[in-house]
């Protein structure tokens, strides 16, 4: 893992992605090639302005792989399941690429340049995905060698933690025993050396130790972890390890002391917050644009639905920044008469409440749309932990330990939960959520609620996260996170 702008990043995800941009990059040149080599002087025909060219198209092109979630997850279902994806990627691209061609028409390449440029970019990447997939990926060589000091529950985590984040790029060589401690891990891993720990790690090419112990740190091993550290070993924390491979904040193994010292996305510089309100309102300005069609057909499906005197838009009370109650205008997605008793209940699976319009735009989160609205008045923002309703945070801050953290930063339309775990009905669930909303409070910023936005377009696309979690142990095989 690599860290960007706090936001762990998977190496090989990183990888993949800067090959295929220097392959989107390359077709342009080999597209305007192929359409102009009967023509005398064709290198003089784009000059100098064909390299921003040819990196808006690359950038199009991995942006719509990404939104697709070609860089999370890869031969998921067989070479011929990424050939569709990837081709659906491309289709995505390519009606983004003809807007933006009428917004800014400097950037055109032609027709037939801009077409081989499309078909050389899609042959290359799906070799390259092909190539990568065979001879990288599983290759056991490349994995980091992770050694757990702690034999414990804490111990058991880290394996669990592995499992849970999907096709990591680390594997466990095995767990070192401390006197007294217990042991509930697989007995077949547990070291059985006469060794020092850091002449084992030396001996064993350990690149890693993570410390997980179900007790305090035994003075005894301070020496030879120092030494390990001095060598080149890599030495962390078991909240540090679950950040890194899970992208979470593990609320089951922390304390208030850790959050005191790591929560250092809760302060963010003026200068800062002004950006952020100027990426909320553009964003926000310029999908109201793009999206007012799909807004009116959504009003107008509910209308013929439930009649001209059943109200189109809902407005319902939620919990924003500070414990502040907002009030947030949604698409009406549910019978007039669905809490006529007066007690608010979790959305369910198959909710009777919902109408068959309802079911539709919540699936594809259309009802959602109305809240630009509530962007603009800075009451939201694009990308944050999603409101909940007052009688639930109530409950909600009662039995779950540190859940009135989330409400330290301004709720969002879409959020870090949402693209990794999903739709949640439960107190279960919103104590799992809780994991990645605390993750994105520690870590946010511009950068990461880019790649939020981004995912979103495949949760929006494909429905994935509307009805169920997205992200359950050993639910799926995620590639590259």
């Amino acid at each position: 893992m690599i860290r960007i702008f706090r936001h762990y990043l998977n190496r090989w995800s990183l990888l993949l992605l800067t090959v295929e941009t220097l392959l989107a990059t390359s077709a342009v040149y080999a597209g305007v090639a192929m359409r102009f080599s009967g023509f005398e002087h064709h290198d003089d025909i784009h000059g100098g302005v064909l390299l921003p060219r040819a990196l808006f198209f690359a950038l199009v092109m991995v942006t719509s792989l990404a939104a697709m979630g070609r860089y999370q997850r890869l031969m998921e279902e067989g070479f011929s399941g990424e050939m569709l994806h990837v081709g659906l990627s491309f289709i995505v691209g390519l009606v983004v690429m003809s807007m933006l061609f009428y917004v800014f028409p400097d950037l055109f390449i032609g027709r037939g340049a801009f077409g081989y440029a499309l078909l050389f970019s899609l042959v290359m990447i799906l070799l390259a995905r092909y190539l990568f997939f065979k001879y990288l990926i599983d290759l056991n060589v490349l994995k980091r060698r992770v050694l757990v000091f702690g034999a414990g529950d804490n111990a058991k985590m880290v394996s669990e933690t592995i499992i849970m984040g999907g096709a990591s790029d680390c594997s466990i060589v095995g767990y070192w025993s401390v006197p007294g401690s217990p042991e509930t891990v697989d007995r077949e891993k547990i070291i059985h050396d006469g060794a020092e720990i850091d002449e084992f790690a030396v001996k064993n090419h350990i690149d890693e130790i993570v410390v997980a112990l179900d007790g305090p740190f035994p003075n005894l091993y301070m020496n030879d972890i120092q030494e390990c550290k001095i060598r080149g070993v890599r030495i962390m924390d078991l909240m540090e390890f679950c950040e890194r491979e899970r992208h979470i904040v593990n609320t089951d193994v922390m304390d208030g002391s850790w959050w005191l010292f790591h929560s250092e996305g809760l302060y963010r510089e003026p200068w800062s917050e002004a950006v952020k309100k100027l990426f909320d309102v553009t964003i926000s300005l310029l999908l109201l644009m793009l999206t007012w069609p799909l807004m009116a057909l959504a009003a107008l499906a509910i209308v013929m639905e439930s009649g001209w005197r059943e109200p189109v838009f809902y407005r319902q009370e939620r919990v924003g920044i500070g414990g502040r109650v907002i009030s947030i205008l949604k698409f009406r997605s549910m019978h007039t008469d669905a809490e006529k008793d007066g007690i608010a209940r979790w959305a369910q699976k198959n909710d009777a409440r919902i109408t068959q319009v309802g079911r539709f735009i919540r699936k594809s989160r259309i009802d959602e749309l109305p809240q630009f609205f509530n962007v603009l008045k800075g009451e939201m923002s694009l990308v944050g932990p999603r409101p909940e309703r007052p009688e639930f945070v109530s409950v909600l801050k009662r039995k779950i330990p540190y859940y009135s953290e989330r409400l330290r930063v301004k709720p969002g339309m879409t959020g870090w939960a949402q693209i990794r775990y999903g739709y949640g009905a439960s107190e279960e669930d919103a104590a799992e959520k809780l994991k990645y909303d605390l993750y994105y409070v520690k870590n946010r910023g511009l950068f990461l609620d880019l790649l939020v936005l981004i995912h979103t377009v495949e949760v929006v696309l494909f429905g994935q996260g509307a009805t169920e979690p997205k992200y359950q142990q050993g639910a799926r095989r995620n590639f590259l996170e």
